[in-house]
């Protein structure tokens, strides 16, 4: 019966959709409600508010950063998530995914990319301001980098690159780093994330820029620590000899 009700509901939310769609404007029609006031508001305004040329990233990480801030921590919560149901309280092992690999070939090859690989990670968060990139693209890659050694050299190996209980705390320093920046825009009666509020004796658009530029650190933060956590609670599992 139960399964019958819900069918039922995917069936009436799925005639909802098809009832509204006509309504809906049609992808990229410069004639939409959005595409009249929003953002023709972006567009004239980023850069003179925020002194950044990326209107993608004054968008997600200025404007609407309230609402990244929120996938951020829906990030993180997933890590959280796969911690409280995979992470074992006994002695673990490692499954072979992370086992050691016995390979010159592999390791030296290896050790030449990551170290290249972050350093393209770093450029992607901290050029996000100026071309294509942020937060969650840098801290993907970084956690990538990490992954990487994870798999090409094993668990215990990889631990010089970043040891593995790290990656919860990357993941709440991230979400900390984000949450206090927003808390410096309530100084001199400001609101939450408004940068040009933050206490530093800097006109309002630079302002806006370094609180841009701290916010998508935090993001890379989160997003690499969670990823990194995701990935170590699933390889390991609990020994059966215990």
């Amino acid at each position: 019966m139960s399964r019958l009700f819900s069918y039922l509901a995917i069936l009436l939310f799925g005639a909802v959709l098809l009832c509204v769609m006509p309504d809906l404007p049609r992808f990229g029609d410069p004639q939409a409600p959005a595409a009249q006031h929003v953002s023709d508001h972006y567009i004239e305004h980023a850069y003179h508010d925020t002194h950044t040329p990326n209107i993608v990233t004054v968008m997600i990480a200025d404007y609407r950063s309230f609402d990244t801030l929120g996938e951020t921590v829906v990030v993180f919560a997933a890590g959280l998530a796969c911690m409280l149901l995979l992470r074992p309280r006994r002695k673990t092992r490692h499954l072979p995914i992370s086992a050691r690999k016995d390979s010159l070939i592999v390791d030296v090859v290896v050790r030449c990319i990551i170290p290249a690989l972050q350093i393209f990670a770093l450029y992607v968060v901290f050029h996000g301001h100026y071309s294509p990139g942020g937060g969650f693209q840098g801290g993907a890659l970084l956690a990538g980098s990490v992954l990487l050694a994870r798999v090409a050299l094993g668990q215990e190996r990889s631990a010089s690159v970043f040891p593995a209980h790290l990656g919860t705390p990357f993941g709440i320093a991230g979400i900390i780093l984000f949450v206090l920046v927003g808390l410096g825009g309530l100084n001199d009666g400001g609101s939450f994330l408004q940068y040009d509020h933050l206490p530093i004796n800097l006109p309002p658009d630079t302002l806006r820029n370094w609180g841009i530029l701290l916010v998508e650190v935090g993001v890379a933060f989160a997003v690499m620590g969670t990823l990194i956590s995701i990935f170590d609670d699933l390889v390991s599992g609990t020994d059966a000899t215990t």
